[in-house]
C-alpha cells in the first residue's frame, strides 16, 4: 500500500512574481525626476522644464482636450503664475509605471484679493499620468476638474 500518493493535478510554479516592477532600462530614479518635474512647474522654470521634455513632448489637460505641444502649455503655466499668488503641489504619492509614472496631487492655489472679495484658497485633485521616452518626459495626461480652477482665471 502506497502511503504517499501522486497528486492528481501539480500545480505548475508561476516563475514570475505576483507584483513585478516597472520596466525601467535607463535606470531612472523616477521619483527624484517626479520631484524635479514638479518643482519646475511650481516654481514656474520654464526653461528647465523645457528640458525635461522629448522634443515632440506632448500635454493633454482633459479640461482643454486636445494634444499640444509642451511649449504651447508653457503659456498656461506663465499665466496661472501671473494670476496666483502663490501655488504649491502637495504630491500625495507617485506610483511608477512600465512607461513613466502615475503622480496624485493637490494643487493649492491662493487667488488674490480682487474688489471687495478676499483671497481664495483653492485645493484643486489632481492627477498626471507622464510617460517617458529615453528619460525624457513624452507625454502628460493632467487630469483635474476645471470648475475648481476656474476661479483663477475670472477676472
Amino acid at each position: 500500500m502506497n502511503l504517499n500518493p501522486t497528486p492528481l493535478n501539480p500545480l505548475p510554479l508561476n516563475p514570475l512574481p505576483l507584483n513585478p516592477l516597472p520596466l525601467n532600462p535607463l535606470q531612472i530614479d523616477i521619483h527624484a525626476l517626479a520631484a524635479d518635474f514638479i518643482a519646475n512647474v511650481e516654481t514656474c522654470n520654464l526653461e528647465a522644464l523645457a528640458a525635461m521634455y522629448a522634443p515632440d513632448g506632448i500635454v493633454n489637460i482633459n479640461a482643454i482636450g486636445v494634444d499640444q505641444p509642451a511649449a504651447e502649455t508653457f503659456e498656461t503655466l506663465r499665466a496661472m503664475h501671473q494670476r496666483a499668488e502663490s501655488i504649491r503641489y502637495e504630491v500625495l504619492e507617485v506610483i511608477p509605471t512600465e512607461s513613466g509614472y502615475v503622480q496624485r496631487h493637490r494643487l493649492h492655489v491662493v487667488v488674490p484679493q480682487r474688489g471687495d472679495t478676499g483671497p481664495q484658497h483653492l485645493v484643486i485633485p489632481a492627477c498626471l499620468v507622464v510617460t517617458l521616452k529615453d528619460g525624457l518626459v513624452a507625454r502628460v495626461d493632467e487630469y483635474l476638474d476645471s470648475s475648481q480652477i476656474a476661479p483663477l482665471f475670472q477676472r
